[in-house]
């Protein structure tokens, strides 16, 4: 009776996250003009995009000369609060702010020095040029939207993920009271291979870090999957080529937004039993290219320290999908054998 009980609380607390997960009506970016800037680069510049990030129960804002592209942010403002339908500016950050973001529009006067300045900015929705790519002739669909064919559990068995409209939802399976994870693994093994992912990363705002925790493997070689909206982009974040070389921008998107990755995957090359070449990959995020050709140094498990002498793997390997506790969310996956 105890176990059917934790069961159902179980059950019920995953259902309750899961349509908890819902876009945030300010998170994402906007575009417009910061007016009467009389220094550089504002001043001959003023097109500007503000990045707005959602943590636990506030706001950071950021005001930057271009998104996706390791551009200097012009001021940054944390600690915002949303009330009645708009995040209020009262002096806020370096230009002294005084107005209010709404979902759609961020308007706001203040000061470079003694210099009045007026920003104006409209809502800006980014869509990967890559969403919704179908595959091409000879292409092998890992998954189509109807069914788990092209993959396992990580014991063997069948996935017990959930095909959720069309996408592929990672949950676990509780088993007398206890939940059981399983990262979903391809039946078949591949060489050298162009992927084309698409993915969903939930707004699970009640997590202090580490939201939207997963990653696309290549054998024992993971492409980071995390909510790393607003982030510097780190080598543990979101596009990374996991603790080993972070990604050359910030590409992502905020949560419950559809992203891609299109990888291109080099296994190590060998001559005999001497290793001529690292295993490589290329990496484009949402249409933005964030690695090219790294070499990927060791299991992407392990420390630096440790993976000093690691024996990388010959042949060809299966490509998983990680769950990690959290409902990350796949669709349109296809390769091409290189």
């Amino acid at each position: 009776m105890k176990r059917s009980i934790l069961y159902f609380i179980l059950i019920f607390i995953s259902e309750f996250l899961l349509s908890a997960a819902e876009k945030d009506s300010f998170a994402g970016f906007y575009e417009g003009t910061i007016t009467g800037c009389k220094n550089y680069p504002l001043n001959g510049a003023p097109e500007v995009f503000a990045e707005v990030s959602r943590g636990t129960d506030s706001y950071k804002v950021k005001l930057l000369s271009s998104i996706m592209a390791r551009s200097e942010a012009h001021f940054v403002v944390d600690n915002l609060k949303a009330e009645n339908g708009a995040i209020k500016l009262d002096k806020a950050g370096s230009y002294k702010l005084t107005g209010s973001i709404t979902p759609d529009l961020i308007e706001a006067e203040g000061f470079e020095g003694k210099n009045p300045v007026k920003l104006s900015l409209k809502r800006k929705t980014v869509v990967s040029p890559t969403l919704g790519l179908q595959p091409p002739e000879g292409a092998i669909v890992l998954f189509n939207g109807k069914d788990f064919s092209k993959w396992r559990a990580s014991d063997g068995s069948d996935l017990p993920w959930e095909i959720k409209d069309g996408a592929m939802l990672a949950k676990p399976v509780v088993k007398d009271g206890k939940k059981i994870y399983s990262d979903a693994i391809t039946k078949s093994a591949f060489g050298p291979v162009k992927i084309h992912i698409e993915f969903k990363i939930p707004a699970e705002y009640h997590i202090g870090g580490y939201r939207g925790n997963s990653g696309v493997y290549f054998g024992p070689y993971e492409i980071q999957v995390l909510d790393s909206f607003g982030s510097e982009g780190n080598w543990m974040e979101c596009g990374s080529i996991y603790r080993i070389h972070p990604p050359k921008v910030n590409a992502c998107l905020e949560p419950e937004a559809w992203q891609t990755y299109d990888i291109e995957f080099t296994p190590a090359k060998w001559m005999g039993e001497r290793m001529v070449d690292y295993p490589r990959m290329t990496v484009y995020q949402n249409g933005v290219r964030i690695h090219d050709n790294e070499p990927v140094y060791y299991d992407t498990r392990l420390t630096p320290k440790r993976g000093e002498n690691y024996r990388h793997p010959k042949g060809n390997m299966p490509i998983s999908l990680q769950y990690h506790g959290n409902p990350v969310e796949y669709r349109n996956i296809w390769l091409i054998n290189k």
